[in-house]
């Protein structure tokens, strides 16, 4: 995709998230002993042949062939897929968290990341397991968030219920007004210093510093230019060097391979936006304390907005019990000893 064409996307940006929507269910099976199971689901066209490739953005290429594709007669019966729709899926077992973690949340600025916990508790007559999954915020942009978003949006964003749950009319306005100023202003502003850096980076290449003061100056009317204006040419970048007569050429391998990066990057954000989520955790024991939308026997459910994780990590937390029978079973016979003895000095 050019940078042009990524560029214009912003100045759209929820229209076209909610025309190529998509849906994403993750499923953890936790054990006692910290083992794992993992299981991730995605929606996809039910023409769609290399089903693999939409795996891209939440397993790493590199580690994909050690999951096992799962069988469209093994998919949960509560996966329903819309019209034309499909759902594909994988499964891995790994012995530890820190395993699944060296999957799913290597540093990757084109991959969902998803960092898993366990830790086990002894109190004697129970042993409490608490894990957790925590999606990485999936804006990956360097501009700072501090002069766009107040304490207030954090709140509010936090406080928001699941996916398609009723919220009041002052709250459906709220998230109006901050969709906007995420899409129209933060986003914007995000994605435009992301590839004035690109071609700043090649400018400081010159021998002559001054050029680089030149391209500063020029910065506002640029992007004013890119947010006004949707029939730019892809090559609009080196058009506004030329026209401040800075003698640098946008060709070089490097300016390529970072321009790639930067656009697998945009790809990521765009599409991870886009999702419908849903996270379930299956738990060893009864849960005692969780964050979870919803809770069934040993399993909490999740179906968090996209919005939840844009900005900020998505911490999905449970704790459950399982009861130390042993522990009983010495207890009583600790007791029964004591009562004996008491009994035998009597």
């Amino acid at each position: 995709m050019s940078s042009t064409k990524i560029l214009l996307l912003l100045c759209a940006f929820t229209t076209v998230l909610m025309s190529c929507e998509h849906r994403v269910t993750m499923e953890t099976t936790v054990h006692a002993d910290g083992q794992l199971d993992k299981q991730i689901f995605l929606e996809v066209e039910k023409k769609q042949k290399k089903v693999k490739e939409s795996f891209i953005h939440f397993v790493d290429s590199a580690h994909l062939a050690d999951w096992q594709a799962i069988d469209s007669t093994q998919l949960p019966p509560y996966l329903k897929p819309k019209e034309g729709k499909k759902y594909v899926g994988y499964r891995k077992h790994f012995e530890s968290a820190e395993a699944a973690n060296e999957h799913l949340a290597l540093p990757n600025d084109s991959l969902f990341r998803v960092t898993s916990s366990f830790k086990k508790k002894f109190r004697w007559f129970f042993t409490y397991i608490a894990y957790s999954d925590t999606y990485h915020a999936i804006n990956r942009l360097s501009l700072s968030r501090k002069d766009f978003f107040t304490t207030e949006d954090f709140q509010f964003i936090e406080r928001l219920p699941a996916e398609g749950k009723h919220i009041s009319p002052a709250d459906s306005l709220y998230l109006k007004l901050l969709n906007e100023k995420i899409t129209d202003h933060y986003g914007n502003r995000a994605f435009f210093e992301e590839y004035f850096n690109l071609l700043l980076a090649e400018v400081r290449q010159l021998p002559d510093g001054a050029w680089q003061e030149k391209l500063k100056t020029g910065k506002e009317s640029l992007y004013r230019k890119m947010v006004s204006d949707k029939d730019l040419p892809d090559n609009f970048l080196q058009l506004y060097a030329d026209s401040l007569n800075i003698p640098v050429k946008l060709t070089n391998p490097q300016f390529a391979a970072d321009q790639k990066r930067l656009e697998n990057k945009i790809n990521f954000i765009t599409t991870a936006y886009d999702g419908k989520y849903r996270h379930t955790l299956h738990m060893p024991g009864p849960i005692v304390s969780t964050n979870a939308d919803s809770v069934a026997g040993n399993s909490a459910y999740w179906a968090p907005p996209a919005i939840k994780f844009l900005l900020t990590n998505y911490e999905m937390k449970a704790e459950s019990r399982k009861i130390n029978y042993w522990a009983f079973a010495i207890t009583l016979l600790v007791m029964g000893a004591a009562g004996w003895l008491l009994r035998k000095r009597e």
